[in-house]
């Protein structure tokens, strides 16, 4: 199990963990990323909890979002997950596709690309990307 926030003031805040660094490394990289290119509302607080089945050996991210005068959306997920000893790359293109749908479903565009519109979190060359219209940036270094 996995619990962590994140906040625009002091990023990705790790409370506990048992799961392997890929996880939180993933995590703060999206954290990093969380605090620019919003769209629609800010972003005040995430909250976090990673749970691992160990049936399936799939890790299940739930995300509050908290967004700017709103209050907090509650534990959702929906799209894909990865596997507990999945590489840092591929659990930060899952991460972000999760985080960005529950982002979205508070009602915040993120990122929000360039030229209008989501860039999209993929995996090119074995290197997590945000992808927009043909460009890439590092997950991380937005």
């Amino acid at each position: 199990m996995l619990t962590a926030t994140w906040t625009a003031r002091q990023g990705m805040h790790l409370m506990s963990s048992d799961l392997p660094d890929a996880w939180v490394n993933a995590l703060g990289r999206i954290g990093h990323d969380l605090n620019v290119r919003q769209y629609g509302g800010v972003i005040e607080r995430i909250d976090w909890v990673a749970e691992y089945e160990p049936d399936s050996g799939y890790v299940f991210l739930l995300s509050d979002v908290t967004v700017l005068g709103r209050g907090p959306s509650g534990l959702g997920m929906s799209g894909s997950t990865a596997q507990v000893d999945d590489d840092e790359e591929s659990v930060v293109v899952c991460t972000a596709d999760l985080v960005q749908d529950q982002v979205a479903r508070s009602h915040v565009a993120w990122p929000w690309g360039d030229t209008g519109g989501f860039m999209t979190p993929r995996l090119v060359d074995a290197i997590a990307v945000w992808s927009e219209k043909g460009r890439q940036r590092v997950i991380g270094s937005l």
